[in-house]
């Protein structure tokens, strides 16, 4: 009866480590995962392959530039706390 006991609760901690492993990763991908993919997608019209035409669509004026990126980050971070949301909410089910 002890053998039996003694492999369950090992099986227990096993399982709470591995639930504790994935809350990490869940909070790490919803917290930075999703916003630092937001960042890279603002960034590839001025940093990207196509950048020249940007830039020669906007007049190489930085103005321009700030406003469409500020414009563009406030829409990409308010999608990425979205989907982080989504993601989380199988915790809820």
């Amino acid at each position: 009866m002890e053998k039996r006991f003694s492999m369950l609760l090992k099986h227990a901690r096993v399982i709470l480590h591995k639930r504790m492993l994935m809350g990490i990763l869940d909070s790490m991908l919803v917290k930075y995962g999703a916003t630092m993919s937001g960042y890279t997608i603002v960034a590839l019209p001025v940093f990207g392959p196509n950048r020249k035409e940007y830039l020669k669509s906007v007049g190489n004026d930085s103005s321009k530039i700030t406003k469409d990126y500020i414009r563009n980050t406030s829409l990409l971070i308010n999608l990425a706390k979205a989907i982080g949301r989504f993601i989380i909410s199988y915790k809820e089910i």
